[in-house]
Protein backbone atom coordinates (compact mmCIF):
# COMPACT_ATOMS: atom_id res chain seq x y z
CA UNK A 1 0.00 0.00 0.00
CA UNK A 2 1.50 3.45 -0.58
CA UNK A 3 -0.26 6.89 1.38
CA UNK A 4 1.23 9.92 2.58
CA UNK A 5 3.41 8.89 5.70
CA UNK A 6 1.60 9.21 9.35
CA UNK A 7 3.95 9.02 11.71
CA UNK A 8 3.90 7.80 15.75
CA UNK A 9 4.26 9.68 18.52
CA UNK A 10 7.91 8.42 19.02
CA UNK A 11 8.64 8.95 15.32
CA UNK A 12 7.53 12.38 15.47
CA UNK A 13 9.44 13.29 18.37
CA UNK A 14 12.29 12.12 16.26
CA UNK A 15 11.71 13.94 13.18
CA UNK A 16 11.64 16.84 15.09
CA UNK A 17 14.56 16.74 16.71
CA UNK A 18 16.32 15.80 13.40
CA UNK A 19 14.68 18.97 11.92
CA UNK A 20 16.36 21.16 14.87
CA UNK A 21 19.64 19.73 14.95
CA UNK A 22 22.90 21.55 13.47
CA UNK A 23 24.55 21.54 10.21
CA UNK A 24 21.70 19.45 9.09
CA UNK A 25 20.93 19.70 4.91
CA UNK A 26 17.43 21.90 3.66
CA UNK A 27 14.29 20.14 2.88
CA UNK A 28 14.41 19.55 -0.87
CA UNK A 29 11.76 17.43 -1.35
CA UNK A 30 7.72 17.65 0.49
CA UNK A 31 5.28 15.20 -1.03
CA UNK A 32 6.96 12.02 0.71
CA UNK A 33 5.17 8.72 0.21
CA UNK A 34 5.32 4.87 1.81
CA UNK A 35 5.08 2.28 0.21
CA UNK A 36 4.26 -0.12 2.88
CA UNK A 37 4.82 -4.23 4.20
CA UNK A 38 6.14 -4.73 0.71
CA UNK A 39 7.26 -8.59 0.60
CA UNK A 40 10.86 -9.33 -0.11
CA UNK A 41 11.69 -13.07 -0.10
CA UNK A 42 14.11 -14.50 2.00
CA UNK A 43 16.22 -18.04 0.16
CA UNK A 44 13.99 -19.91 2.29
CA UNK A 45 10.44 -18.73 1.08
CA UNK A 46 9.86 -16.47 4.62
CA UNK A 47 8.17 -12.99 3.49
CA UNK A 48 10.45 -9.87 4.92
CA UNK A 49 7.68 -6.86 4.57
CA UNK A 50 10.11 -3.95 4.08
CA UNK A 51 8.65 -0.27 3.24
CA UNK A 52 9.67 2.18 0.77
CA UNK A 53 10.29 5.87 2.03
CA UNK A 54 10.30 8.15 -1.30
CA UNK A 55 9.93 11.67 -2.55
CA UNK A 56 9.18 12.15 -6.70
CA UNK A 57 12.17 13.26 -8.35
CA UNK A 58 14.10 11.55 -5.73
CA UNK A 59 17.86 11.10 -6.44
CA UNK A 60 19.78 7.27 -7.21
CA UNK A 61 20.66 7.02 -3.49
CA UNK A 62 18.93 4.85 -0.33
CA UNK A 63 19.59 4.52 3.17
CA UNK A 64 18.65 0.46 3.80
CA UNK A 65 17.59 -0.24 7.43
CA UNK A 66 17.06 -3.68 8.82
CA UNK A 67 15.47 -4.05 12.22
CA UNK A 68 13.55 -6.25 14.76
CA UNK A 69 11.94 -3.38 16.49
CA UNK A 70 9.42 -2.05 13.93
CA UNK A 71 9.17 -0.35 10.78
CA UNK A 72 6.94 2.70 12.22
CA UNK A 73 9.51 3.26 15.10
CA UNK A 74 12.13 4.99 12.51
CA UNK A 75 9.56 6.71 10.81
CA UNK A 76 10.97 10.26 11.46
CA UNK A 77 14.24 9.27 10.57
CA UNK A 78 12.75 7.84 7.21
CA UNK A 79 10.69 10.34 6.40
CA UNK A 80 13.24 13.03 7.25
CA UNK A 81 16.11 11.08 4.81
CA UNK A 82 13.19 11.29 1.91
CA UNK A 83 12.43 14.83 2.41
CA UNK A 84 16.32 15.63 1.19
CA UNK A 85 15.99 13.48 -2.06
CA UNK A 86 16.88 10.04 -0.72
CA UNK A 87 14.96 6.62 -1.04
CA UNK A 88 14.58 5.01 2.31
CA UNK A 89 14.27 0.81 2.52
CA UNK A 90 13.10 0.07 6.17
CA UNK A 91 12.65 -4.24 6.72
CA UNK A 92 11.55 -6.08 9.38
CA UNK A 93 13.64 -8.97 10.66
CA UNK A 94 12.15 -11.88 9.86
CA UNK A 95 9.73 -13.30 12.72
CA UNK A 96 9.09 -9.64 13.84
CA UNK A 97 6.41 -7.04 13.11
CA UNK A 98 4.83 -9.47 10.42
CA UNK A 99 7.81 -11.09 8.61
CA UNK A 100 7.65 -14.43 7.86
CA UNK A 101 9.63 -17.19 9.56
CA UNK A 102 11.37 -17.18 13.54
CA UNK A 103 13.57 -14.42 14.83
CA UNK A 104 16.59 -16.27 16.06
CA UNK A 105 18.86 -13.88 16.94
CA UNK A 106 21.90 -13.17 14.65
CA UNK A 107 21.37 -16.46 13.17
CA UNK A 108 19.64 -15.45 9.68
CA UNK A 109 21.05 -12.34 9.21
CA UNK A 110 24.07 -12.87 6.89
CA UNK A 111 21.34 -15.21 4.67
CA UNK A 112 18.25 -12.38 5.13
CA UNK A 113 20.61 -9.16 4.32
CA UNK A 114 21.91 -11.12 1.31
CA UNK A 115 18.30 -11.94 -0.15
CA UNK A 116 17.10 -7.97 0.79
CA UNK A 117 20.54 -6.76 -0.92
CA UNK A 118 20.05 -8.53 -4.47
CA UNK A 119 15.92 -7.23 -4.55
CA UNK A 120 17.38 -3.32 -4.15
CA UNK A 121 19.92 -3.55 -6.32
CA UNK A 122 17.37 -5.37 -8.59
CA UNK A 123 15.37 -1.88 -7.87
CA UNK A 124 14.91 0.72 -11.21
CA UNK A 125 14.53 3.37 -8.74
CA UNK A 126 18.39 2.53 -6.84
CA UNK A 127 20.89 3.74 -9.14
CA UNK A 128 23.09 5.38 -6.42
CA UNK A 129 24.80 4.38 -3.58
CA UNK A 130 23.15 2.32 -1.18
CA UNK A 131 24.16 3.63 2.86
CA UNK A 132 22.78 1.42 5.61
CA UNK A 133 22.24 2.86 8.94
CA UNK A 134 21.37 2.25 12.25
CA UNK A 135 22.75 1.35 15.63
CA UNK A 136 22.92 -1.77 18.17
CA UNK A 137 20.88 -4.96 16.47
CA UNK A 138 20.46 -2.61 13.38
CA UNK A 139 24.36 -2.51 13.66
CA UNK A 140 24.59 -6.10 13.93
CA UNK A 141 22.52 -6.84 10.64
CA UNK A 142 25.05 -4.15 8.81
CA UNK A 143 28.30 -6.29 9.83
CA UNK A 144 26.29 -9.44 8.89
CA UNK A 145 26.33 -7.95 5.10
CA UNK A 146 29.85 -7.95 4.80
CA UNK A 147 29.82 -12.04 4.79
CA UNK A 148 28.08 -12.13 1.58
CA UNK A 149 28.65 -11.20 -2.21
CA UNK A 150 26.43 -8.01 -1.84
CA UNK A 151 27.41 -5.09 0.29
CA UNK A 152 26.60 -1.85 0.88
CA UNK A 153 28.46 1.03 -0.97
CA UNK A 154 29.36 2.71 2.83
CA UNK A 155 27.67 1.78 6.46
CA UNK A 156 27.17 3.85 9.31
CA UNK A 157 27.10 1.48 12.39
CA UNK A 158 26.23 2.91 15.74
CA UNK A 159 26.41 1.19 19.17
CA UNK A 160 27.13 -2.18 18.16
CA UNK A 161 29.99 -4.44 17.58
CA UNK A 162 30.92 -7.51 14.63
CA UNK A 163 31.09 -10.18 17.76
CA UNK A 164 28.02 -9.76 19.78
CA UNK A 165 28.98 -12.25 22.10
CA UNK A 166 32.64 -11.08 23.49
CA UNK A 167 31.34 -7.74 23.38
CA UNK A 168 28.39 -7.81 25.70
CA UNK A 169 27.55 -11.05 27.06
CA UNK A 170 30.73 -12.90 28.57
CA UNK A 171 33.28 -9.52 28.57
CA UNK A 172 36.29 -10.80 31.00
CA UNK A 173 34.77 -14.22 30.68
CA UNK A 174 31.75 -14.25 33.24
CA UNK A 175 27.58 -13.66 31.40
CA UNK A 176 26.50 -10.10 31.60
CA UNK A 177 22.95 -10.95 32.38
CA UNK A 178 21.36 -7.77 32.92
CA UNK A 179 21.27 -7.15 29.28
CA UNK A 180 20.56 -10.04 27.61
CA UNK A 181 17.78 -10.58 30.44
CA UNK A 182 16.43 -6.53 29.36
CA UNK A 183 16.76 -7.25 25.89
CA UNK A 184 14.62 -10.71 26.03
CA UNK A 185 12.06 -8.72 28.39
CA UNK A 186 11.67 -5.85 25.74
CA UNK A 187 11.30 -8.44 22.96
CA UNK A 188 8.95 -10.20 24.20
CA UNK A 189 6.52 -7.13 24.83
CA UNK A 190 7.34 -5.22 22.03
CA UNK A 191 4.20 -5.86 19.97
CA UNK A 192 1.69 -6.31 22.79
CA UNK A 193 -0.57 -3.82 23.12
CA UNK A 194 -0.13 -0.46 24.36
CA UNK A 195 -1.92 -1.38 28.27
CA UNK A 196 -0.38 -4.23 28.05
CA UNK A 197 3.36 -2.80 26.83
CA UNK A 198 2.36 -0.10 29.62
CA UNK A 199 2.02 -2.61 32.51
CA UNK A 200 4.76 -4.89 31.91
CA UNK A 201 6.94 -1.77 31.97
CA UNK A 202 5.81 -0.99 35.20
CA UNK A 203 6.60 -4.75 36.50
CA UNK A 204 10.13 -4.75 34.87
CA UNK A 205 12.46 -2.70 37.50
CA UNK A 206 11.32 -5.99 39.98
CA UNK A 207 11.11 -8.47 37.53
CA UNK A 208 14.82 -7.50 36.14
CA UNK A 209 15.84 -8.04 39.70
CA UNK A 210 14.24 -11.20 40.56
CA UNK A 211 15.06 -12.59 36.91
CA UNK A 212 18.90 -11.60 37.49
CA UNK A 213 18.73 -13.76 41.29
CA UNK A 214 16.43 -16.97 38.96
CA UNK A 215 18.63 -20.83 39.88
CA UNK A 216 19.35 -21.67 37.82
CA UNK A 217 20.70 -18.88 35.42
CA UNK A 218 19.23 -20.35 32.64
CA UNK A 219 15.43 -19.31 34.11
CA UNK A 220 15.87 -15.63 34.12
CA UNK A 221 13.71 -14.52 31.59
CA UNK A 222 10.88 -17.11 32.98
CA UNK A 223 11.54 -15.92 36.31
CA UNK A 224 11.13 -12.05 35.33
CA UNK A 225 8.26 -12.01 32.70
CA UNK A 226 7.03 -15.46 32.37
CA UNK A 227 8.26 -15.61 28.55
CA UNK A 228 11.15 -18.68 28.09
CA UNK A 229 12.67 -17.63 24.96
CA UNK A 230 15.54 -20.15 23.44
CA UNK A 231 18.20 -17.70 22.52
CA UNK A 232 18.64 -17.16 25.80
CA UNK A 233 18.70 -19.96 26.83
CA UNK A 234 21.59 -20.70 24.26
CA UNK A 235 23.73 -18.29 25.42
CA UNK A 236 23.62 -19.39 29.03
CA UNK A 237 24.58 -22.64 27.58
CA UNK A 238 27.59 -21.61 25.21
CA UNK A 239 29.13 -19.30 27.60
CA UNK A 240 32.74 -21.03 27.81
CA UNK A 241 35.20 -19.11 26.06
CA UNK A 242 35.72 -20.02 22.72
CA UNK A 243 32.59 -22.00 22.52
CA UNK A 244 32.45 -23.27 18.40
CA UNK A 245 28.65 -22.38 18.27
CA UNK A 246 29.38 -18.42 18.07
CA UNK A 247 31.75 -18.65 15.19
CA UNK A 248 28.97 -18.56 12.61
CA UNK A 249 27.96 -15.09 14.60
CA UNK A 250 31.05 -13.38 14.40
CA UNK A 251 30.50 -11.17 11.35
CA UNK A 252 32.95 -9.49 8.77
CA UNK A 253 35.84 -10.66 10.71
CA UNK A 254 37.35 -10.34 7.06
CA UNK A 255 37.99 -6.77 7.40
CA UNK A 256 38.58 -7.05 3.35
CA UNK A 257 35.02 -7.23 2.93
CA UNK A 258 34.40 -4.21 4.95
CA UNK A 259 32.91 -1.22 2.89
CA UNK A 260 34.05 2.42 4.02
CA UNK A 261 32.15 2.64 7.65
CA UNK A 262 31.59 4.85 10.38
CA UNK A 263 31.56 4.05 13.94
CA UNK A 264 29.22 6.22 16.66
CA UNK A 265 30.48 4.31 20.25
CA UNK A 266 29.07 6.00 23.92
CA UNK A 267 31.39 6.25 26.75
CA UNK A 268 28.84 4.67 28.56
CA UNK A 269 27.52 2.22 26.27
CA UNK A 270 27.67 -1.79 26.61
CA UNK A 271 28.65 -2.14 23.28
CA UNK A 272 32.13 0.24 23.54
CA UNK A 273 34.92 -1.69 24.26
CA UNK A 274 34.07 -4.24 21.27
CA UNK A 275 33.50 -1.21 18.94
CA UNK A 276 36.58 0.22 19.58
CA UNK A 277 38.41 -3.75 19.20
CA UNK A 278 36.51 -3.52 15.75
CA UNK A 279 37.89 -0.17 15.12
CA UNK A 280 41.29 -1.18 15.53
CA UNK A 281 41.35 -3.85 13.46
CA UNK A 282 40.01 -1.75 10.59
CA UNK A 283 42.65 0.75 11.19
CA UNK A 284 45.18 -1.27 11.44
CA UNK A 285 44.57 -3.40 8.59
CA UNK A 286 44.37 0.56 6.53
CA UNK A 287 40.27 0.25 5.64
CA UNK A 288 38.57 3.33 6.05
CA UNK A 289 37.27 3.60 9.65
CA UNK A 290 36.02 6.94 11.05
CA UNK A 291 34.93 6.88 14.78
CA UNK A 292 33.02 8.87 16.76
CA UNK A 293 32.66 8.38 20.65
CA UNK A 294 29.98 10.72 23.02
CA UNK A 295 29.22 10.94 26.46
CA UNK A 296 25.99 8.85 25.78
CA UNK A 297 24.57 5.54 27.39
CA UNK A 298 22.93 2.64 25.19
CA UNK A 299 19.87 3.96 22.95
CA UNK A 300 20.71 8.00 23.63
CA UNK A 301 19.29 10.35 21.49
CA UNK A 302 22.12 12.21 20.16
CA UNK A 303 23.35 8.85 18.51
CA UNK A 304 20.36 8.86 15.81
CA UNK A 305 21.17 12.90 15.01
CA UNK A 306 24.83 11.89 14.39
CA UNK A 307 24.26 9.02 11.94
CA UNK A 308 22.28 10.60 10.35
CA UNK A 309 23.85 13.73 9.44
CA UNK A 310 27.28 11.33 9.02
CA UNK A 311 25.04 9.18 6.09
CA UNK A 312 23.84 12.36 4.30
CA UNK A 313 27.42 14.34 4.16
CA UNK A 314 28.59 10.73 2.56
CA UNK A 315 26.18 10.79 -0.10
CA UNK A 316 27.75 14.11 -0.44
CA UNK A 317 31.27 12.76 -1.02
CA UNK A 318 32.46 15.06 1.34
CA UNK A 319 32.31 13.26 4.65
CA UNK A 320 35.61 12.29 6.56
CA UNK A 321 36.23 8.80 6.10
CA UNK A 322 39.24 8.41 9.08
CA UNK A 323 40.30 9.95 12.26
CA UNK A 324 38.13 10.01 15.62
CA UNK A 325 36.15 12.96 17.13
CA UNK A 326 35.39 12.15 20.96
CA UNK A 327 33.99 14.05 23.44
CA UNK A 328 36.02 14.41 27.16
CA UNK A 329 33.49 14.17 29.67
CA UNK A 330 33.61 16.34 32.90
CA UNK A 331 33.51 19.38 30.43
CA UNK A 332 36.07 18.76 28.52
CA UNK A 333 34.51 19.23 25.07
CA UNK A 334 34.61 17.91 21.42
CA UNK A 335 38.58 16.85 20.05
CA UNK A 336 39.48 15.58 16.93
CA UNK A 337 42.28 13.18 16.58
CA UNK A 338 44.19 11.12 14.21
CA UNK A 339 43.48 7.95 16.07
CA UNK A 340 42.64 5.93 18.78
CA UNK A 341 43.79 5.89 21.51
CA UNK A 342 46.00 9.22 20.84
CA UNK A 343 49.50 9.42 22.74
CA UNK A 344 50.18 9.68 25.82
CA UNK A 345 51.91 9.48 29.32
CA UNK A 346 51.41 7.13 32.07
CA UNK A 347 50.62 8.63 34.95
CA UNK A 348 50.70 5.51 38.10
CA UNK A 349 49.04 5.74 41.48
CA UNK A 350 49.47 3.78 43.82
CA UNK A 351 46.41 2.12 46.31
CA UNK A 352 47.62 2.18 50.10
CA UNK A 353 47.19 0.30 53.36
CA UNK A 354 45.35 3.37 54.83
CA UNK A 355 42.88 3.73 51.40
CA UNK A 356 44.56 6.31 49.71
CA UNK A 357 45.79 6.63 46.60
CA UNK A 358 49.58 8.01 46.54
CA UNK A 359 51.37 9.65 43.66
CA UNK A 360 54.43 10.33 45.62
CA UNK A 361 56.20 7.38 44.06
CA UNK A 362 57.66 6.66 47.66
CA UNK A 363 57.26 2.63 48.49
CA UNK A 364 54.20 2.51 51.13
CA UNK A 365 53.89 -0.28 53.48
CA UNK A 366 53.07 -3.35 52.58
CA UNK A 367 49.74 -5.14 53.63
CA UNK A 368 47.02 -7.70 52.61
CA UNK A 369 43.36 -6.33 52.69
CA UNK A 370 40.74 -8.82 53.25
CA UNK A 371 37.09 -9.05 52.38
CA UNK A 372 34.94 -11.76 51.63
CA UNK A 373 32.49 -12.03 49.14
CA UNK A 374 28.97 -13.96 49.24
CA UNK A 375 27.09 -14.89 46.05
CA UNK A 376 23.99 -14.92 48.42
CA UNK A 377 24.39 -11.43 49.27
CA UNK A 378 26.16 -10.63 45.69
CA UNK A 379 27.96 -7.02 45.71
CA UNK A 380 25.77 -5.24 43.67
CA UNK A 381 26.88 -3.30 40.30
CA UNK A 382 25.50 0.60 41.16
CA UNK A 383 25.62 1.42 37.09
CA UNK A 384 27.76 0.55 34.50
CA UNK A 385 27.56 -0.17 30.84
CA UNK A 386 24.54 -2.27 30.40
CA UNK A 387 21.01 -1.88 28.54
CA UNK A 388 18.87 -1.69 31.61
CA UNK A 389 17.69 1.43 31.98
CA UNK A 390 17.39 1.55 35.76
CA UNK A 391 21.12 0.85 35.98
CA UNK A 392 22.90 2.27 33.49
CA UNK A 393 25.25 5.23 33.39
CA UNK A 394 27.45 6.95 36.13
CA UNK A 395 25.89 6.39 39.02
CA UNK A 396 26.42 7.47 42.51
CA UNK A 397 28.49 4.95 44.58
CA UNK A 398 27.72 6.04 48.39
CA UNK A 399 25.78 2.66 49.32
CA UNK A 400 28.14 0.54 47.45
CA UNK A 401 30.76 2.04 48.87
CA UNK A 402 29.86 1.37 52.54
CA UNK A 403 29.73 -2.31 51.93
CA UNK A 404 32.15 -4.54 53.51
CA UNK A 405 33.14 -6.52 50.34
CA UNK A 406 34.21 -3.68 48.72
CA UNK A 407 37.68 -1.84 49.13
CA UNK A 408 38.13 1.76 48.60
CA UNK A 409 40.95 3.82 47.66
CA UNK A 410 40.62 7.32 47.66
CA UNK A 411 43.30 10.58 46.15
CA UNK A 412 43.85 13.92 47.76
CA UNK A 413 42.38 16.38 45.79
CA UNK A 414 44.06 17.57 42.64
CA UNK A 415 45.81 20.45 42.96
CA UNK A 416 44.88 21.06 38.66
CA UNK A 417 42.75 19.82 36.05
CA UNK A 418 43.62 16.04 35.21
CA UNK A 419 42.62 15.08 31.58
CA UNK A 420 42.54 11.01 31.03
CA UNK A 421 42.34 9.62 28.01
CA UNK A 422 42.86 6.10 26.93
CA UNK A 423 42.35 2.82 28.39
CA UNK A 424 43.26 2.67 32.52
CA UNK A 425 45.29 -0.46 33.82
CA UNK A 426 45.38 -1.78 37.52
CA UNK A 427 48.02 -3.93 38.46
CA UNK A 428 47.79 -6.22 41.99
CA UNK A 429 48.63 -9.23 43.79
CA UNK A 430 45.25 -11.19 44.44
CA UNK A 431 44.44 -14.57 46.74
CA UNK A 432 40.89 -15.84 47.11
CA UNK A 433 40.04 -18.76 49.41
CA UNK A 434 38.17 -20.14 46.09
CA UNK A 435 39.84 -21.02 42.61
CA UNK A 436 36.30 -19.47 41.05
CA UNK A 437 36.43 -15.74 41.85
CA UNK A 438 36.17 -12.28 40.76
CA UNK A 439 37.56 -9.11 40.18
CA UNK A 440 35.91 -5.82 39.44
CA UNK A 441 37.35 -3.04 39.39
CA UNK A 442 35.42 0.63 38.86
CA UNK A 443 37.40 4.41 38.97
CA UNK A 444 35.26 7.35 40.02
CA UNK A 445 35.54 10.46 40.42
CA UNK A 446 34.73 12.41 43.78
CA UNK A 447 33.33 15.82 43.52
CA UNK A 448 34.21 18.85 45.27
CA UNK A 449 30.99 17.37 47.58
CA UNK A 450 32.10 14.40 48.43
CA UNK A 451 29.80 12.98 45.96
CA UNK A 452 31.53 9.46 44.49
CA UNK A 453 30.28 8.90 40.86
CA UNK A 454 31.20 5.58 38.32
CA UNK A 455 33.40 6.89 35.21
CA UNK A 456 34.79 3.49 33.83
CA UNK A 457 35.15 -0.10 35.19
CA UNK A 458 37.14 -3.52 34.12
CA UNK A 459 36.30 -7.41 35.24
CA UNK A 460 37.90 -10.36 34.86
CA UNK A 461 36.73 -14.17 36.21
CA UNK A 462 39.49 -15.45 37.61
CA UNK A 463 40.44 -19.42 36.27
CA UNK A 464 41.89 -21.51 38.62
CA UNK A 465 45.45 -21.29 36.74
CA UNK A 466 45.66 -17.56 35.56
CA UNK A 467 46.76 -16.98 31.87
CA UNK A 468 49.85 -15.79 31.47
CA UNK A 469 49.09 -13.10 29.34
CA UNK A 470 46.85 -12.04 32.39
CA UNK A 471 49.98 -12.05 35.53
CA UNK A 472 52.81 -9.65 35.18
CA UNK A 473 56.81 -10.42 36.22
CA UNK A 474 55.45 -9.56 39.48
CA UNK A 475 53.03 -12.10 39.89
CA UNK A 476 50.15 -9.48 39.82
CA UNK A 477 47.09 -9.81 37.77
CA UNK A 478 46.88 -7.11 35.22
CA UNK A 479 43.49 -5.88 34.54
CA UNK A 480 42.64 -3.02 31.61
CA UNK A 481 39.53 -0.97 32.36
CA UNK A 482 37.28 0.42 29.53
CA UNK A 483 38.31 3.27 27.78
CA UNK A 484 37.28 7.14 28.70
CA UNK A 485 38.12 10.51 27.91
CA UNK A 486 37.40 12.49 31.20
CA UNK A 487 38.21 15.70 32.47
CA UNK A 488 39.00 15.48 36.23
CA UNK A 489 38.38 18.94 37.66
CA UNK A 490 40.74 20.83 40.09
CA UNK A 491 40.16 20.13 43.51
CA UNK A 492 38.03 16.34 42.55
CA UNK A 493 39.58 13.53 43.80
CA UNK A 494 40.31 9.92 41.93
CA UNK A 495 39.04 7.14 43.82
CA UNK A 496 39.54 3.60 42.90
CA UNK A 497 37.28 0.52 44.22
CA UNK A 498 38.39 -2.82 44.58
CA UNK A 499 35.96 -6.09 45.03
CA UNK A 500 34.44 -9.41 43.39
CA UNK A 501 31.65 -8.94 42.17
CA UNK A 502 28.98 -6.36 40.08
CA UNK A 503 26.07 -7.75 40.28
CA UNK A 504 23.92 -8.46 37.99
CA UNK A 505 26.35 -5.85 35.39
CA UNK A 506 27.73 -9.45 35.71
CA UNK A 507 26.03 -12.39 36.89
CA UNK A 508 27.06 -13.25 40.83
CA UNK A 509 29.99 -15.81 40.63
CA UNK A 510 28.70 -18.88 42.74
CA UNK A 511 31.99 -20.06 43.61
CA UNK A 512 30.96 -23.42 42.11
CA UNK A 513 32.72 -25.71 39.18
CA UNK A 514 30.49 -23.96 36.51
CA UNK A 515 29.92 -20.06 38.52
CA UNK A 516 27.43 -19.58 35.18
CA UNK A 517 25.35 -22.48 34.67
CA UNK A 518 25.26 -23.37 38.25
CA UNK A 519 23.75 -22.06 40.85
CA UNK A 520 22.44 -25.02 42.78
CA UNK A 521 24.90 -24.04 46.00
CA UNK A 522 26.28 -20.67 46.83
CA UNK A 523 29.82 -20.73 47.77
CA UNK A 524 31.26 -17.67 49.85
CA UNK A 525 34.89 -16.85 49.53
CA UNK A 526 37.33 -15.01 51.48
CA UNK A 527 40.10 -12.49 49.52
CA UNK A 528 42.77 -10.72 50.15
CA UNK A 529 44.43 -7.87 47.93
CA UNK A 530 48.52 -6.56 48.84
CA UNK A 531 49.56 -3.12 48.78
CA UNK A 532 52.46 -1.64 49.25
CA UNK A 533 56.16 -3.18 49.27
CA UNK A 534 57.88 -4.42 46.65
CA UNK A 535 54.80 -5.93 44.94
CA UNK A 536 52.64 -2.51 45.07
CA UNK A 537 49.03 -2.39 44.05
CA UNK A 538 49.37 0.40 41.64
CA UNK A 539 46.44 2.32 38.68
CA UNK A 540 47.75 3.29 35.39
CA UNK A 541 46.38 6.37 33.94
CA UNK A 542 46.89 7.63 30.14
CA UNK A 543 47.12 11.09 31.28
CA UNK A 544 47.84 14.27 31.15
CA UNK A 545 47.81 17.74 33.14
CA UNK A 546 46.13 20.28 31.56
CA UNK A 547 46.96 23.91 32.24
CA UNK A 548 44.74 27.08 31.53
CA UNK A 549 46.74 29.42 28.95
CA UNK A 550 47.27 32.92 29.97
CA UNK A 551 44.70 35.06 28.21
CA UNK A 552 46.80 36.84 26.56
CA UNK A 553 48.35 34.06 24.31
CA UNK A 554 44.79 32.59 22.82
CA UNK A 555 40.84 32.57 23.13
CA UNK A 556 38.71 31.58 26.09
CA UNK A 557 39.09 27.88 26.47
CA UNK A 558 42.19 27.02 24.81
CA UNK A 559 44.67 24.86 26.87
CA UNK A 560 48.21 23.60 27.20
CA UNK A 561 48.87 20.03 27.18
CA UNK A 562 51.82 18.99 29.78
CA UNK A 563 52.60 15.31 29.98
CA UNK A 564 54.00 14.27 33.75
Amino acid sequence: MTDAPRLSGAARREYRRLSRAADMPSRTHRAVTRTTAIPVSADDGATLLTDHWHAEGSGGHTVLIRTPYGRDGIGGVALFLAERGHHVVVQSCRGTFGSGGVFDPLHDEVADGQATMRWLRAQPWATGRVHSWGGSYFGVTQWAFCDGEERPDAMGIAISARCFDDAILYPGGGFSIDTPLTWAYALDIQEQSLPSKAWALLRARRGFRRGALAVPPADAVRVARGADPQFFRDWVEHSDKGDPWWEPMHFAQDVDTIPPVTLVAGWQDLFLVGQLSDYAALRDAGRPVRLIIGDWVHGAPEITVIGVREALRSFTGKAPTDGVRLAVTGSGGWRELESWPPPHAAMAVELTADGRLDRSGAENLAADLAYRYDPADPTPDAGGRTLNPFAAGRRKQHTRERRDDVLVFTGDPLPEDLVVIGAPEIALSFVSSNPHADLFVRLCEVDARGVSRALTDGYRRLSPRADSEDVDDAGRIRLELAPLAHRFAAGSRLRVQVSSGAHPLHLRNSGTDDPVRDHSHLIASDQIVRVGGSTPATLTLPASVTVPAPASTGSPGVHHHVSR
